[in-house]
């Protein structure tokens, strides 16, 4: 092929596409191309210091190895939320006095709900002050902020958890339910 044509095909090929950015440019009305490039999807991320006292009850179901936390339900009052309801549920080995938790649950109120998860770490347990019961358990770790609704939709963050309940039995096979309180605090990162 010569050179001539080469340089026939590109300006016969490029030229409509040309005339079509050129116009839309002049007329204001962008080209699908040259509109994407203009369109910012900025994203305002705001940071808020949050926390949240609650008190409320823990339904306890003993076993073996282990006992599960089958309804956590509490009222309080939260950071943007203002009186609020938190909700859980949760899972501790017994294989000594201070043991590591895991669980889920959220925070609901004022139109808003923030999605909790308890890290699972060294750091994030549930330490009876006593070998047998009735003892008071102390609870200290971290949850995650894996999602929300509301003021709280697109929330991401590290809530530190502390709090306390009193346990009348760790027999396996058991059940109870029993008073708890809790505070909640950290930063939560927010995206719009």
């Amino acid at each position: 092929m010569h050179m001539t044509s080469v340089r026939q095909i590109l300006r016969i090929t490029l030229a409509p596409v040309a005339a079509l950015s050129l116009t839309g440019v002049a007329s204001g009305v962008l080209a699908p191309a040259a509109h994407a490039a203009s369109v910012s999807h900025a994203v305002k991320v705001t940071k808020v210091s949050f926390k949240g006292t609650y008190t409320g009850t823990i339904a306890m179901l003993w076993d073996a190895n282990t006992v599960s936390a089958t309804a956590v339900k509490g009222t309080g009052v939260g950071t943007l939320l203002g009186k609020s309801t938190v909700i859980g549920k949760g899972t501790a080995s017994t294989s000594s006095t201070c043991d590591p938790l895991w669980g889920a649950g959220s925070i609901t109120g004022g139109g808003s709900k923030l999605l909790l998860k308890v890290v699972s770490s060294s750091a994030t347990k549930a330490c009876a002050a006593g070998e047998s019961a009735p003892t008071t358990v102390t609870v200290t770790g971290v949850a995650k902020v894996i999602g929300g609704a509301g003021k709280y939709k697109g929330a991401s963050g590290t809530l530190k958890i502390s709090g306390s309940f009193q346990i009348q039995s760790n027999t396996a096979g058991s059940h109870e339910t029993d008073s708890f309180k809790a505070t909640l605090s950290g930063v939560i990162t927010i995206r719009k």
